[in-house]
């Protein structure tokens, strides 16, 4: 029973990572297209957000607490990043108005 539970776990595991990486293409798209800049940089943090996601459940699944770290370090330097683009972003917006 706990074999058939581990297995359950493992494949919604897979498909909450493949429902993550649609997403990840559909932002994709909105940062192509993306009339704007804020639209874009929204964008690109959703899908920081989603990668941060998809490597907590590849901790999970891989059972290793390592890609937790990695994923605290992404999220912060993620969270600096986005920070520095709307600060530019709004920086340059002031000087045009």
């Amino acid at each position: 029973m706990t074999s058939s539970l581990q297995r359950y776990g493992t494949d919604m595991i897979e498909y909450a990572v493949f429902l993550l990486v649609i997403a990840i293409f559909i932002c994709l798209v909105r940062v192509i297209r993306g009339p704007t800049a804020p639209d874009r940089v929204l964008a690109t943090d959703t899908i920081n957000s989603a990668v941060i996601a998809i490597i907590v459940l590849l901790a999970l699944f891989y059972n290793n607490s390592m890609f937790v770290d990695v994923a605290l370090v992404y999220a912060m330097i993620s969270f600096l990043s986005t920070l520095a683009v709307s600060k530019y972003l709004m920086g340059k917006k002031h000087i045009k108005g």
